[in-house]
């Protein structure tokens, strides 16, 4: 007779095995490619390869999730309507601000920013972090879009009327 653990990590393990095998796919696919426009898929494809072979592993051995460790996604009714407003309009408004933010000043300030804004405003972190955070993802995006790659990514309105 099987545990309700034992029962619930087959589909587990069968979910990841075909996550795995698709991950394999697309990474097998992007193989010929030259080697820039093949860097991101296989990159994305060989994090899901791992991820899914790990949850696999995982799932088969029983140490997988545990029953009562899933994040509920349902979606409770205690709420009061007036506050899940203000909450979609305040998704909807980072959202929109950042893409008016990537059209004026274009796609990295615009990320940089929206990094900085987000973590100390909406996330309530302290300058110091948030700061180092937007710093990191400057860093990051710069490094690997603009130098590494040699992505042409779009210096947004502003930068085209002042002639950058």
């Amino acid at each position: 007779m099987r545990s309700e653990r034992g029962e619930r990590s087959i589909p587990e393990a069968l979910f990841s095995a075909l996550l795995l095998a698709l991950g394999l796919w697309a990474f097998t696919l992007a193989t010929p490619w030259p080697i820039k426009a093949a860097l991101y898929p296989r990159a994305m494809a060989g994090a899901v390869v791992v991820a899914c072979a790990a949850c696999c592993v995982l799932a088969l051995s029983g140490r997988g999730e545990k029953p009562g460790s899933r994040v509920d996604l349902s979606f409770e009714h205690d709420l009061p309507p007036e506050v899940v407003r203000r909450r979609t309009l305040e998704a909807c408004a980072w959202v929109g601000g950042f893409l008016v933010a990537g059209w004026l000043v274009g796609l990295l300030p615009a990320m940089v920013v929206l990094v900085l804004a987000y973590l100390r405003w909406a996330g309530g972190e302290s300058w110091t972090f948030s700061l180092g955070a937007a710093a990191v993802t400057w860093v990051a995006l710069e490094g690997f879009m603009v130098r590494l790659l040699h992505l042409p990514i779009p210096t947004g309105v502003l930068g085209v009327w002042l002639g950058r």
